[in-house]
């Protein structure tokens, strides 16, 4: 039982290792991911960066 939740928590341990640095925190990556419409690799710095759904509602597209 141990050793399923060991390799549960590399899983998702790598899953938070692809993260760009911008994109860490920003509810939009979480919820989307690479899907996400403001993300591309190698990008520097995201204008679209947001901490939650309140403020993504109130930026302007």
């Amino acid at each position: 039982m141990e050793a399923g939740n060991k390799t549960e928590a590399k899983e998702e341990k790598g899953k938070k290792s692809d993260v760009p640095a911008c994109c860490i925190g920003c509810v939009r990556f979480e919820s989307f991911g690479k899907n996400c419409w403001y993300y591309w690799e190698g990008k520097k710095h995201c204008t679209m960066w947001t901490s939650d759904w309140d403020e993504a509602a109130m930026q302007q597209f």
